[in-house]
């Protein structure tokens, strides 16, 4: 019987945890197949969340100056690309979108720690993340838009939206931003041959798995599991190979007899 171990797990500085797992034993020739399609999935297709609108102020375009901090506006979203959000599997959101804000008078630092997120649904796993300085005693606001999402997502994706929000110039514009999604940093595996209890030649999958902090690599692995039997076993179910392999398989039977 195949068995999955994590035979070491780890977090470094920056919250990255690290696990390595072995599966075995395979069949010779299965260690690739199955160490391939897990990497392509925990890279493509895992979902995440991510910050992928920004309201500052009154602000109308991101070359605007904010008078009393010391970033210019890129920079400022440029930070905000950098926290990392966190959700509990069983309180998973149902709606697509979260809003966060911050509303505070300098001179303050502001970190990511200082937003207010809706309660027990998401938290920010990296509060020391840097946003920007207020050098003097100017009010600063400022509301994200928090989404879930698979892989990236280009700004260019929302530019119906954007000129749709110009036609409304009372209201506060949108800054939209690259959004990364993906939870999983960096995904390695190796194969080597083993043997089993009879001295048959198997294979030993050794996968290592790097995630951001917003889940475990062990939950990522599962993640990955469910999204492939989701994909293979609709075809083996909804298709006629099952029919005429069991017409097959009577055919077979009736010769032999």
């Amino acid at each position: 019987m195949t068995l999955l171990n994590c035979i070491e797990s780890s977090k470094d500085k920056d919250n990255n945890l690290y696990g390595c797992f072995l599966i075995e034993p395979l069949e010779t020739g299965q260690g690739i197949t199955l160490g391939n399609a897990l990497r392509r999935t925990l890279l493509s297709d895992l979902t995440g969340f991510s910050i992928t609108g920004v309201r500052l102020n009154n602000l109308k375009h991101e070359f605007s100056i904010v008078e009393g901090v010391r970033e210019d506006i890129l920079e400022i979203l440029l930070n905000l690309k950098q926290i990392i959000f966190k959700v509990s599997f069983h309180e998973e959101p149902k709606n697509q979108k979260l809003k966060g804000y911050l509303n505070v008078k300098g001179p303050l630092i502001i970190t990511a720690g200082m937003f207010f997120l809706p309660k027990n649904k998401i938290k920010i796993i990296n509060p020391n993340q840097y946003i920007c300085t207020i050098v003097d005693e100017s009010e600063f606001h400022l509301e994200i838009d928090i989404e879930k999402g698979i892989g990236y997502k280009l700004t260019e994706e929302n530019i119906k939206k954007k000129c749709e929000e110009k036609l409304f110039q009372s209201k506060p514009t949108t800054l939209l931003i690259d959004a990364v999604f993906i939870p999983i940093k960096k995904v390695n595996y190796k194969i080597k041959l083993i043997h089993d209890t009879k001295g048959n030649i198997k294979e030993s999958l050794c996968l290592e798995v790097t995630t951001n902090g917003s889940l475990t690599p062990k939950r990522a692995i599962n993640e990955a599991l469910k999204i492939l039997l989701s994909l293979f076993y609709p075809l083996l179910v909804n298709s006629q190979f099952l029919k005429l392999s069991h017409e097959l398989g009577n055919k077979i039977e009736k010769i032999n007899k």
